[in-house]
């Protein structure tokens, strides 16, 4: 065991870890800034010295549990600072840097499911119907990018990678290379999206060497970034007359609300999403009760 290490020379070869695991690097660059704070809080002194007690004190200090202003932290904020400092000290202790895990005793705090907006079977016609019949230049790009996440319910940042290989029209399914977690995933390609993105795919350069590019591509045929499509998204909302907090993550919930309500099956609908856990997946169920009691309560 290597009792000298400081806590500050263990964070390099954590996050070489992650990215061996095929973490994002957002969620790397996200590791990385929390340990920064870590070590601000604690002190880097000698890893195999931090005490469960050190951890209590720096997880209740008001710079981790209170804003700027003054204000309380959202409990699903400090869950993820509860949970980086879970996952480093749990890898310390698995590759000997650590006698024992001093942040096995916390647990995260019970944080209600923030509610996402989404759109109606209706309203996603509309939005998409408004950018079909559009003579906007980047209608093309816009209608396949958006019907693509309306109609599969995969993220954003799963979108903005996709390459025109990874598209199998053939066997109606689209690859997902690197999906959150690092997983390769597949997609089934809707029947009404299927020509969408044939439309959208043939007016694209044919050259064998164009097949490995982004199929989504913006200024100077560079890859959409996420704030490009968020911006995008909400040009075409304020087009189509929606007038609802929506992002580009609201079709995504959109995706998984319409399905649990077509389908009733929690299980179907994780699996769509590409959820690892069934919980992750009761939000769609909750809407739903929502819609049935509110459709209950004006009966009477």
């Amino acid at each position: 065991m290597t009792t000298h290490l400081f806590v500050s020379q263990a964070v390099e070869p954590f996050l070489r870890q992650m990215a061996a695991d095929g973490r994002m690097p957002s969620s790397i660059s996200s590791y990385r800034r929390q340990l920064e704070f870590l070590i601000e809080g604690l002190g880097d002194g000698p890893l195999a010295r931090v005490t469960p007690h050190q951890l209590n004190d720096y997880l209740t200090s008001p710079s981790v549990v209170s804003k700027a202003n003054g204000a309380p932290k959202q409990a699903s904020t400090l869950n993820r600072m509860k949970s980086v400092v879970r996952t480093f000290f749990r890898w310390c202790q698995q590759t000997a840097l650590v006698p024992q895990n001093p942040a096995v005793h916390i647990r995260l705090a019970v944080a209600p499911s923030a509610v996402t907006a989404h759109m109606t079977h209706q309203e996603v016609r509309r939005f998409l119907d408004t950018i079909r019949q559009s003579r906007s230049p980047l209608a093309l790009r816009d209608h396949a990018l958006f019907a693509t996440l309306a109609c599969t319910g995969i993220r954003l940042s799963d979108a903005v990678r996709l390459r025109r290989n990874d598209l199998d029209f053939g066997r109606r399914r689209m690859l997902l290379c690197r999906t959150k977690g690092g997983r390769r995933e597949q997609r089934h390609v809707p029947n009404g999206l299927k020509p969408v993105l044939r439309r959208y795919v043939r007016g694209l350069p044919t050259h064998e060497s164009d097949l490995n590019d982004h199929l989504f591509r913006g200024r100077n045929d560079r890859p959409l970034s996420p704030r490009a499509v968020q911006y995008r998204f909400a040009f075409w909302l304020r087009r189509a007359r929606i007038r609802k907090p929506l992002s580009v993550h609201s079709l995504r919930h959109t995706f998984g609300t319409l399905l649990y309500q077509r389908t009733r099956d929690l299980v179907l609908v994780s699996r769509a999403l590409g959820h690892r856990d069934v919980k992750s997946t009761q939000r769609y169920a909750h809407v739903a009760d929502r819609a049935l009691a509110k459709a209950v309560n004006g009966m009477w």
